[in-house]
């Protein structure tokens, strides 16, 4: 884990750490293993690297003798590495173009399967002899015994006992892939599964028994261990397993590749005591099958996901998850010196799991992946499936040692400081910095500290490495960095004016010998009275005033506390007048009255103050649209000839946007603008109307845009 130490203020000195594992792995390692305490030390080094002229390295098998037989695509060839020997040699070359399988019987014979075809040979010198044909269409995997060679079908989940003469379906497992194959000490065979991830165990022909079915798409690779214990390596999380496409991969249609269904039929017949009922042969596949190179796993990469998965199943038949991982595809287990390694795609890495299940990283490799692992007596094999190459591990620590970090990110364009480290001896410690996402170019170039200062240029991100010959022990390391402050960012200032209920009425003075009569106007517009002898007289107080509230919306992006001052103008004004200095408030709300008519301005001024000094605090100002302010209402001029209203009005500051009349106090009805809309500050209206007999009280009302209201009454007798 990354340690990102802040302190309140944005401007003061921050600092990042590594000292767990989770914080050196991400880093690059040469020659470097990390303990799974979270220390640096001296691994092995890459003894020999052996590179074959092929487009891929699929297989690797062990012979007695100590020699290494390699299986390679898409021509077909088998290498072999003899014993003290600087180079592989081809040893032979089969008719089918994959060899995805190979194995050693204890007698040193070497046999092949190859892909597509499924057909299995025996390798001499120069020389692939059938041995037998199985009627797969791909062999996944291959196990030879002193009777007999076991191989596990593609595209039809089935397990072929061959012999030189025979070749027999050992058990159909209703699966689609027989992707592993393991032998017991007891000589029991052991199978694992693509696409449902089942781990069988069958002990007879036609009988099997299932130890585990895994949430993983695939088992890769069984290894028994001496106490009863079987290991078994699980990969393609949950989602592969439920996925199904029915889209063929690249080259599929033209190579006649499996394509690996997600689903287990399960029927009430029984084969030999399990309940899976044998699927029915999968339809040929028509095409060429002679250039393709086919991705041999199944799984589907989902974020956020298990990818891969290391489990034991104990002599009691419980299984125990010993290590799990979203971060990298794991391909390959081993046992040696009873302790497990396993190896990723992760920096092509090999792993140490010890026996707390907590990861040692033994040697990072640097290829894009490590498909396979093979202990010798005094090293380590490793298939290095893309480049194609085989590597040979030193088995002691081997100089130079190097490591490099990952790239940091400061939140801001950062002075660098001082480096320090925690180890048991003196490192040579570099440093570079740019301002890319990733190393390039633009980047500076590699500079030694000076003492534990860094030398690089002020910038955004840095990273550090350090190199040594001597033997050492690296359990921290501390970087200290000032990041630049950053302004503070206003993203709106919003004007409301709305209409806002008066002051509260003061407390009722006690009743006494002066006569008056009060009439309290309430928001709902009701009246309540208290007479008393004497004239009545109607006090009626101002039910609603104006109010401008403005409103703002600020971040700071170091997450400092933010000050504000606001300052208003009217639009043929040049100078600002504060109306709110120095408050943390998001608001400020005035009483309209206390502007006149007109187009205002407002400023608002953020600054980050409170929290740095005055010499690195930044200000940021926003300044609002123009604010039409009109709190004057219209003047009405209206007159009635014969049965002609006739409505006249005008306003000074804002259009008129409504004209209405009510008669005796009755229901209030439109008018239409004599030039058929409202849109101006000078309009017109007439309608007809009818009175009814007598005196009576036509009242014209009209809104401006800004809601204030006209009132104009008129008296007619008929």
């Amino acid at each position: 884990m990354i340690y990102l130490l802040c302190l309140v203020l944005a401007s003061s000195p921050t600092s990042w750490e590594l000292s767990q594992y989770g914080d050196f792995v991400k880093g690059k390692l040469k020659n470097i293993s990390l303990t799974r305490d979270g220390v640096l030390i001296p691994g092995p080094a890459i003894a020999a690297s052996y590179a074959l002229n092929d487009v891929s390295l699929w297989s690797l098998a062990q012979a007695p003798d100590g020699s290494v037989y390699l299986g390679t695509g898409p021509k077909g060839h088998v290498y072999r590495l003899a014993p003290n020997a600087k180079t592989p040699e081809l040893f032979a070359t089969v008719p089918d173009p994959h060899i995805f399988a190979l194995a050693v019987n204890p007698a040193g014979e070497v046999f092949a399967a190859s892909s597509p075809g499924g057909n299995i040979y025996r390798l001499t010198p120069n020389q692939a002899t059938l041995y037998a044909r199985t009627g797969a269409k791909f062999i996944w995997s291959l196990l030879a015994t002193r009777d007999a060679v076991f191989a596990g079908g593609g595209d039809d989940g089935r397990v072929y006992r061959t012999t030189a003469t025979s070749s027999e379906v050992y058990y159909d497992s209703s699966q689609s892939n027989i992707t592993s194959l393991a032998l017991t000490p007891d000589g029991t065979l052991l199978a694992g599964s693509d696409p449902n991830g089942i781990l069988f165990r069958i002990p007879a022909k036609g009988s099997a028994q299932i130890l585990y079915d895994a949430p993983f798409t695939e088992i890769r690779s069984v290894v028994p261990g001496t106490k009863g214990e079987i290991y078994f390596l699980a990969m393609g999380g949950v989602a592969a397993r439920r996925s199904q496409s029915t889209t063929p991969a690249a080259g599929a249609a033209t190579t006649g590749l499996p394509q690996v269904t997600t689903t287990l039929t399960v029927t009430e017949e029984a084969q030999a005591g399990i309940d899976l009922k044998p699927k029915p042969s999968p339809p040929t596949t028509t095409g060429t099958t002679t250039t393709a190179t086919p991705a041999i796993t199944s799984t589907l990469d989902v974020p956020g996901l298990d990818r891969s998965a290391i489990f034991r199943l104990n002599p009691d038949l419980t299984v125990d998850s010993l290590f799990v991982t979203k971060e990298e595809s794991i391909y390959d287990i081993a046992l040696s010196g009873g302790k497990l390694y396993f190896s990723s795609d992760n920096h092509g890495r090999i792993y140490r799991l010890d026996a707390d299940r907590s990861p040692s990283l033994l040697v990072e490799t640097g290829e894009t992946e490590i498909g396979r692992i093979v202990p010798t007596p005094t090293t380590w094999l490793a298939l290095a499936t893309t480049a194609p190459k085989l590597l040979v591990l030193a088995n002691t620590p081997t100089p130079p040692y190097s490591y490099e970090s990952p790239v940091h990110e400061a939140s801001n364009i950062a002075r660098w400081g001082a480096l320090n480290a925690v180890a048991n001896t003196a490192l040579r410690f570099e440093t570079r910095s740019g301002n890319a996402a990733k190393p390039d170019a633009t980047w500076s170039s590699w500079q030694p500290l000076n003492g534990s200062n860094i030398q690089s240029p002020t910038s955004r991100y840095i990273q550090w490495r350090f190199t040594t010959d001597s033997n050492f022990a690296l359990r921290a390391t501390s970087l200290h960095y000032l990041p630049r402050n950053q302004p503070p960012i206003v993203k709106s200032l919003t004007a409301v004016l709305a209409m806002v209920p008066s002051n509260a009425p003061k407390p009722q003075a006690a009743a006494s010998s002066s006569s008056t009569y009060t009439l309290t106007i309430t928001d709902t517009g009701e009246a309540s009275s208290s007479t008393s002898a004497g004239t009545a007289s109607l006090l009626a107080t101002r039910p609603a005033g104006r109010q401008l509230m403005l409103s703002w919306v600020a971040e700071d992006p170091d997450n400092d506390i933010l000050q504000y001052s606001l300052q208003f103008r009217a639009e043929d004004e040049s100078e600002w007048k504060f109306l709110k200095q120095d408050t943390t408030e998001s608001s400020f709300t005035i009483d309209a009255d206390t502007l006149a008519d007109g187009r205002y301005l407002f400023r608002l001024i953020a600054s980050d103050i409170l929290s740095n000094s005055t010499s690195t605090a930044r200000a940021a100002d926003f300044t609002s649209v123009p604010v039409q302010l009109d709190q004057t209402p219209p003047v009405i001029e209206a007159s009635i000839t014969g049965n002609t209203l006739q409505v006249h009005c005008t306003d000074a500051a804002s259009p008129i946007r409504r004209m209405e009349y009510s008669i005796n106090a009755g229901r209030w009805i439109v008018l239409d603008a004599s030039d058929g809309i409202f849109d101006s500050r000078d309009e017109s209206a007439s309608t007809q109307i009818t009175l009814p007999p007598g005196e009576s009280i036509v009242t014209v009302r009209a809104f401006d845009a800004s809601l204030n209201v006209a009132l104009k009454k008129l008296v007619l007798k008929r």
